[in-house]
This record gives C-alpha cells, structure tokens and sequence, in this order.
C-alpha cells in the first residue's frame, strides 16, 4: 500500500470520526475544498462547505465500503438524519474523494435526491 493510499485512508477515517463527534473535522479540508454531485449547487471553499445545512441532521453515519487509491477515494457511507420536523432517514451516499498535500480537497456525492427531498418535507 502507497504512502499516500494509508494517509488518505487516515485522513477520512479521522474525517468521519470528527464529523460524527461533532469535533474538528474542518481542519482536515482543504482552503479551496470542492463540493460537487448530485447538489443544486457546486461550491468552492471550506467555509461554504461547513455551513451546508446537511451536517445538521446527521445522528449517526456508517461507512459500509471504502477502496482507497493513492490520493482518490470512493467511500459507500449510510447517514442516520433526523429533519427539523422530526422525520428519520437512513441516506446511502456514494463520495468520491480527492486528497491533496495532506488535506482533503473536493468531494463528489452521489445519492437519491428525490428520497431526500420528499424526507425535507
């Protein structure tokens, strides 16, 4: 396994970690962190990226599947939300990952946008 392979593997254990404990996890993004997929908008930036209203319904999260290469990453996680109204979702999200000098840089998510929208309302 490639030096960079453990390190991004480690990056997003830790990544994963934190944001289930609500702890650090932004220092381990990127300045110029991309967000793209399946959401209404790209966004460019950390700061944009921890104000996505997503992480406020997150209870719990399970990565089902991670494969790992070099500095790319595909990770299968189920996030546990609960909605401002109190409805409950198990989300299967596919995140495709970019590491870069240590940081993680950009990822793409990939989920049922329509299951999600529906749970909003």
């Amino acid at each position: 396994m490639s030096k960079d392979t453990v390190e991004t593997k480690e990056l997003l254990g830790r990544y994963y970690d934190d944001l289930l404990s609500r702890t650090d996890w932004q220092t381990l993004l990127s300045d110029d962190f991309l967000l793209s997929g399946t959401v209404p908008q790209e966004s460019r930036g950390r700061d944009i990226y921890m104000k996505n209203g997503f992480f406020k319904l997150v209870r719990g999260l399970k990565v089902k599947e991670m494969i790992v290469d070099g500095e790319s990453a595909f990770a299968l996680v189920t996030y546990d939300l609960v909605s401002p109204k109190g409805k409950t979702m198990k989300c299967d999200v596919a995140e495709c990952w970019k590491a870069k000098d240590g940081l993680l840089d950009s990822i793409a998510i990939y989920f049922d946008t329509a299951a999600f929208a529906r749970f909003l309302t």
